[in-house]
């Protein structure tokens, strides 16, 4: 399985050791009822004249496990349950970003997820057509890294019964890491599919992936994520 590989006791021992250990780390395992939530798949991360863009191996590696991942949801007949697809942007609108609190002031590259910036980093052009957003699935726009906090996400999964987010997107250490905390402390499972999600060098993805794994959801690879959907 991709994941284990990549998640190999040798690399990493200090989190393997945690990550290892049964009587401290238990996986949450899917539940029954699934939405697929995907982190700002935007061209502030895709964009190669952006300052945040991640490396082309990265972004092929991310772009096609996420394809996978849809794929599989959209090939679903018709007559099974529907497998949510929520798309969560980070989206500020006002000119000097005051609706991004003291994240503006901690980063300028806060910046480039304003709706007025003229390259318009907030949307998804640069990436593949087949993880662009469908007219049926649904856009959150968020303004920190959390897709729960000051939103209402939990609602609106609630409402579906969703029970279980298979989740990936940009970037680890930051907006996964946060929703995957968020995803427990509100009672979703979180599943984080590893080769669906990206940071800027692969030492900070898979420190944060055995972390994440340790203490708030289980860290999987994408043919588990798929096989689960199709079975679902």
């Amino acid at each position: 399985m991709a994941a284990a590989v990549a998640l190999d006791p040798s690399r990493y021992p200090g989190y393997a050791a945690e990550c290892g250990d049964p009587s401290r780390t238990k996986k949450l395992g899917f539940g029954t009822r699934p939405a697929i939530l995907l982190l700002d798949m935007c061209d502030a991360y895709f964009s190669p004249s952006s300052p945040l863009v991640l490396d082309q191996d990265t972004l092929d590696r991310v772009s096609k496990a996420c394809s996978e991942i849809l794929d599989t949801v959209r090939a679903r007949p018709t007559t099974a349950d529907e497998v949510p697809v929520i798309y969560a942007q980070t989206f500020y609108t006002h000119p000097k970003c005051r609706d991004a609190g003291l994240a503006m002031l901690k980063s300028e590259h806060v910046a480039l997820f304003q709706a007025q910036h003229p390259q318009n980093l907030t949307s998804l052009s640069k990436g593949p057509a087949v993880i662009l957003p469908k007219s049926n699935d649904s856009i959150l726009k968020k303004k920190y890294p959390s897709a729960f906090f000051g939103t209402n996400l939990s609602t609106q999964l609630a409402a579906m019964s969703i029970d279980t987010l298979i989740i990936g997107g940009l970037t680890t250490s930051l907006n996964v890491r946060a929703t995957a905390l968020d995803a427990m402390q509100s009672g979703f499972r979180p599943i984080i599919v590893a080769e669906a999600c990206g940071d800027r060098v692969p030492e900070l993805h898979w420190a944060n992936m055995m972390d994440v794994g340790a203490k708030y959801g289980d860290v999987v690879g994408v043919e588990d994520a798929v096989s689960f959907i199709r079975n679902v």
